[in-house]
């Protein structure tokens, strides 16, 4: 659909990296105001629909990437998934004490330590 939508789009299609970047605010905002009305009232309607306004930025911003060969939507979702692996050693390797010990700061520090070191990109190190 967002490739149709790329293509076709007289908005969508002249998209870039830059002109995205008011609109991820403003739907952070919004996403920020959701679970605002959430927590105050329990209605998930509206939360629901800005979290979906704010993945179809995401996916947007892939697709724009994806166009550039620079990445895709699923080096983003491989990329997070090695990342919350790695940062949650207790659930994915508890076999690794050492690990299982460290805390989110200290395994994040050690994730940036290890990727400068390496090159290597999130997803290699899971």
């Amino acid at each position: 659909m967002i490739r149709e939508i790329r293509e076709k789009c007289p908005w969508d299609s002249v998209q870039t990296h830059e002109s995205l970047k008011t609109y991820f605010q403003d739907e952070t905002e919004e996403v920020l105001e959701g679970i605002d009305i959430f927590t105050g009232s329990g209605d998930s309607t509206n939360l629901c629909e800005e979290l979906g306004d704010l993945l179809m930025l995401i996916v947007l911003e892939s697709r724009i990437a994806e166009e550039e060969g620079l990445f895709t939507l699923d080096d983003v979702i491989t990329g997070i998934s090695a990342k919350m692996k790695y940062r949650h050693p207790k659930i994915f390797s508890p076999e690794d004490q050492e690990a299982a010990q460290l805390s989110w700061d200290e395994l994040k520090k050690r994730e940036k330590e290890l990727r400068i070191s390496s090159g290597n990109k999130p997803s290699d190190l899971a």
